[in-house]
Parts: C-alpha cells; sequence; structure tokens
C-alpha cells in the first residue's frame, strides 16, 4: 500500500490499474485475528454505518470530502451546496445472508423554495434520503434454552425486522470556499412485536483550498448525534461517527482521489482511500480499499472495494462490489434522474426571465464577446477570471470583467438588454433621483462570485454633474459609487464595482 500511495501522491495515470493493485495488497497481507474493540456492538441502529450509494461504496466510502450529489444527505450534507440540481437516486444493497438495503433520495434547489428567496440560504438544495434495512423472509420464532433444535424447540410462529431512517438535509455556500449543511433524522427500529424511535443530527463542512500550487477540498461530519433507541425502559447509543476527508483532481477531467479518515465511537479508527478515473465522458471506473487500526474484521480483502459508473443524459448508473470475508459480498446498483431545466430557459431574453412589471421599456439586446482566463481547478470546477466586451461600439455597458465558477463544461454568456426602467420600478428611485438608462440582467451570468466591475457610457452633462448609479437588491434600490474614467467626443466612460444583480440604472438629480 505504500508504493501506491506514493505513486498516487507523484500523479502517475495508473487508475485503471488501481484495482488490481489493491486486491495484490489485500491477498498478501499477513492473515491475523484482528483486535475486537472494547465497546464493539454496544450501539443500535447500527444500520446507519452501512454506507448508500454505488459510487460512494466503490469508493471504499472515501466520500466525506467528495459529496457533490444526492447521496450527502447520506455522507456530508455540505455537499447539497454544490450545483447538485433537481434530481432523484435510488439503490438497492444485495448484501450478505439474505438482508437488503433500499436508499431513496431527491434534491431541490433552495431557489424553488421560496420561504428562502433573498436569504444566503437561497444558494443551495435541500435534500431528502430514506433508508431502509430490511430482512426479505419472516424468520422462525423459538424459544427455551434449545432453540437451535426444532425437535426440542418447535417453531411457534414466525416474525419480521427493519431499521429505517428518514432524513431531511440543507447545504448552503456559507463563503465562496466553505460550505456548511445539517440533516435531521427520524430513526424506527422494529423487530418482531418491540420498536425504538429517536431522533438524530449530521453536521457536515466543506472547504476548498489551495495546497503546493493545486487545489484540494477538505471535508468534515460529524453522524448520528442523538439520545439512542429506546427499547422498553433502556437506551442504547446511536453509532456517533466522526469523519474527515481530503479530495483532489490530479488534471482536468481526469484523475480524482480520494481520503477519509473515520472514528465511530464504537471502533477503532478507519483510513480509506478511494480513486475515480473517467474514460471519456460517460464511463467511470472506480477502486477503494478501507483500512481499520488493528487490522480489518473479516480479513484484509473485505476492506476492498471496486465499481463503475455510466452517465447518458440525465441518467447515471453506478455498480459497487465490495468483498465481506466469510459472510459473502456486496453487490449494490445506483440509479439516478436530473430533471433537466426547460429548454427555452437558456434562451430566453431578459425580458422573458422577469415578470412584466419590471421589464425595460424599449429595452434592446446586447451580444457580448467573453475572454476566460482559468485561475484555479477543484473536484468543484474551475474557476476563471472573465472579461465580456459588448460587439456594438454604440452599447452603452460596453464591458463586465468578473470571476465565476464553471463545472461540467459550462458556458458563460451574458444576457443583458438596456432601455428604461418600467414605472414601477422607476418610482422606487431614491427621492431626487431621475432614470438616464438602465440594464437588465438575464440568467446567464448565474454563479458570479464577489460582484462584478461595470463599464457604461454615458452623455457628458454640460453642467459637470456626475450621475449616480444603483442595483436593484431585496430591499429596494441601493447607490453604488461610479468613477469617472474620463470623457472624449461627448461621451464619458464610467467603472463600478456592484453585485449581480437582476437591474441597474444611472440617474440624475432632478
Amino acid at each position: 500500500m505504500k508504493r501506491v500511495k506514493k505513486d498516487l501522491a507523484g500523479g502517475g495515470r495508473l487508475a485503471p490499474a488501481l484495482l488490481l493493485v489493491f486486491t495484490v495488497c489485500a491477498l498478501r497481507a499477513p492473515v491475523s485475528a484482528a483486535k475486537i474493540y472494547p465497546s464493539a456492538g454496544t450501539t443500535s441502529a447500527t444500520f446507519l454505518k452501512i454506507g448508500v450509494g454505488a459510487r460512494a461504496v466503490s469508493l471504499a466510502g472515501a466520500y466525506t470530502a467528495l459529496s457533490d450529489d444526492a447521496y450527502a444527505v447520506y455522507w456530508n450534507p455540505a455537499g447539497l451546496a454544490l450545483p447538485v440540481g433537481q434530481s432523484a437516486v435510488f439503490t438497492h444493497n444485495e448484501y450478505f445472508e439474505g438482508l437488503n438495503q433500499e436508499y431513496f433520495g431527491y434534491t431541490l434547489p433552495g431557489e424553488k423554495l421560496g420561504f428562502l428567496r433573498g436569504s444566503r440560504l437561497e444558494n443551495g438544495h435541500l435534500g431528502l434520503g430514506l433508508n431502509y434495512f430490511y430482512t426479505p423472509k419472516d424468520l422462525e420464532r423459538r424459544s427455551g434454552l434449545n432453540e437451535a433444535s426444532v425437535a426440542i424447540s418447535p417453531v411457534e410462529g414466525k416474525f419480521s425486522s427493519y431499521d429505517l431512517a428518514f432524513s431531511a438535509a440543507y447545504g448552503f455556500n456559507y463563503t465562496r470556499d466553505l460550505r456548511l449543511g445539517g440533516a435531521l433524522k427520524f430513526i424506527r427500529e422494529s423487530i418482531d412485536t418491540e420498536s425504538g424511535n429517536t431522533a438524530a443530527l449530521d453536521l457536515g463542512a466543506l472547504y476548498d483550498f489551495p495546497w503546493l500550487d493545486r487545489q484540494f477540498t477538505a471535508g468534515f461530519s460529524v453522524q448520528n448525534l442523538g439520545p439512542g433507541v429506546k427499547f422498553n425502559s433502556k437506551r442504547f447509543d446511536l453509532p456517533l461517527t466522526f469523519k474527515a476527508g481530503l479530495s483532489h483532481r490530479m488534471y482536468e477531467k481526469g484523475l480524482l482521489l480520494s481520503l477519509d479518515v473515520s472514528k465511530p465511537v464504537d471502533n477503532y479508527p478507519s483510513v480509506a482511500l478511494g480513486l475515480e478515473h473517467p474514460l471519456g465522458n460517460k464511463l467511470f471506473l472506480r477502486g477503494g480499499y478501507r483500512y481499520r487500526q488493528h487490522g480489518n474484521e473479516l480479513g484484509a480483502a473485505s476492506g476492498l472495494a471496486a465499481g463503475l459508473g455510466f452517465v447518458y443524459q440525465q441518467f447515471g448508473f453506478d455498480y459497487a462490489f465490495s468483498p465481506f470475508g466469510d459472510l459473502g459480498a456486496t453487490h449494490r446498483i445506483s440509479l439516478a434522474y436530473r430533471f433537466a431545466a426547460p429548454p427555452a430557459a437558456a434562451a430566453r431574453p431578459p425580458s422573458e426571465a422577469v415578470p412584466a412589471v419590471e421589464r425595460l421599456e424599449g429595452a434592446k439586446r446586447a451580444v457580448y464577446s467573453v475572454s476566460k482566463k482559468p485561475l484555479r481547478m477543484s473536484v468543484r470546477g474551475v474557476d476563471y477570471a472573465v472579461e465580456a466586451s459588448a460587439g456594438d461600439p454604440a452599447a452603452s455597458l460596453y464591458g463586465l470583467t468578473f470571476k465565476t465558477r464553471v463545472r461540467g463544461g459550462g458556458e458563460i454568456s451574458p444576457d443583458i438588454s438596456e432601455g428604461s426602467l418600467p414605472p414601477a420600478l422607476a418610482a422606487k428611485l431614491p427621492s431626487g433621483y431621475s432614470q438616464l438608462l438602465a440594464w437588465q440582467f438575464g440568467p446567464g451570468l448565474a454563479g458570479v462570485d464577489g460582484g462584478l466591475t461595470l463599464n457604461f457610457r454615458l452623455p457628458e452633462k454640460k453642467d459637470g454633474g456626475e450621475p449616480a448609479f444603483f442595483y436593484l437588491a431585496s430591499s429596494g434600490w441601493v447607490k453604488a459609487g461610479a468613477v469617472n474614467e474620463g470623457c472624449s467626443g461627448g461621451l464619458c466612460s464610467f467603472s463600478v464595482k456592484a453585485p449581480l444583480s437582476s437591474h441597474y440604472a444611472a440617474a440624475e438629480r432632478k
């Protein structure tokens, strides 16, 4: 394993051979009895420790710093701050000894939740998850000292058991590089006629940072904070677990590494290493290995994991395989569907992207050419410094500069019109001001970080007065200081820094 880690740190493209290397390492490991943790087996709801999602499992559970899909509800709710979009997922886990697990997940952008509009939380996602673990066949009920013998202790009936957890989570961007999230879950365990319920909380964070001229993402999560499950009069603790992780993409659209350290309250700490390598844009090969301090309980090979993924348009398919020693092997199949935006949404001009009472009058749409310079790259996307210039020399707003993050090859397309404010918005300008010109921005610049610098021209005023510049916020018009860059040919050029908004206006005192 030391050699494998050294090769990975050097950036070699050995992803296709990763599974073979992990297998050889595991099989060559010395066979010895693993040390058992003193308080092992003392917690309830242990099904919460069984990973969900074939992609995450095929990476040996090294997913704390990589959670970027609907399964973030389980692994790290801070991942819901990423551009997950509206999506639905399902995983079936064919566990050993006839046990089964089903997981359903759903995510919805925060902007679609009316009560979050205008707040910092709007830029995140709501996530829902249902984790169901059960025995598919009825179990035989016997009693007495000789339960194993049918002759002495006959079957008295049959019973079933199941475990269930329903989670509601939310993750959002606290700052550009820091994401926070939390999940509240209801837990129920039932066996025969006995059952117990409780609630628990998961917390998570993701942080992007540069190191050694490369971009990394660190993740941290606390799972199963709660009072435990109560059966009859006794309460049993939940499997509280602390996790920290690190992820890094070796090169653009290429090798992805993820490392996890996990410490549950009822077991020794473990370390997991996962790797994902794309073959084109649709097929992904994955492998991983998890090692527990003092040895894996079911043998060295039980730390292995492998799988693959396939993406086609809005659909995704993932498969994961992981052995459990003498108990057998597990197979997970995951399906995902990402709801597409209405086809016409991206092409709509700004005049159709806002309510009619806010559309500019006499609006003229401007076309901009875009040049972008990459600043840094991470598993979250590529950060760019962007300059946009109007193709029409007569355009009053002739230039924009800003920073943004692009994920998955997305395009940067300013969608801007200029004209006059409608009466409803013009009447809200501060007292004593009348509009000169207004600009309306469409949805093409979502994801702008730190605001924009706008460059615009206005006719030179004979009295030497300077225009005021305003942007529209949830509280109304806000003034921003514009700088006169000089006048020539009867036109004056101005620059101003302002947050991204749907409307901007230049005005003069009446």
